[in-house]
């Protein structure tokens, strides 16, 4: 039964968590691997180890550019 259940929650891709590395989530950002690099360190940026490696999930790779948008001015 607890293998039906595995079987049907992966199914779903919608609920699916994707996770790129840290070259993938430089060339997303825009930043050199250095940079994000030292983000990861200062705690600047979320993101996801999975044994030594270091991951980043793309809702939070797109969340992390939401909250830096700079709103244009309006002339008034």
């Amino acid at each position: 039964m607890a293998t039906k259940e595995f079987q049907h929650s992966h199914a779903d891709n919608s609920s699916r968590t994707e996770l790129v590395n840290i070259a993938e989530a430089a060339r997303v950002l825009s930043v050199s691997v250095s940079t994000l690099y030292g983000w990861v360190w200062q705690r600047k940026i979320a993101f996801v180890k999975v044994g030594r490696a270091v991951r980043f999930e793309m809702s939070d790779l797109q969340e992390f550019i939401q909250q830096r948008r700079v709103q244009p001015r309006r002339n008034l």
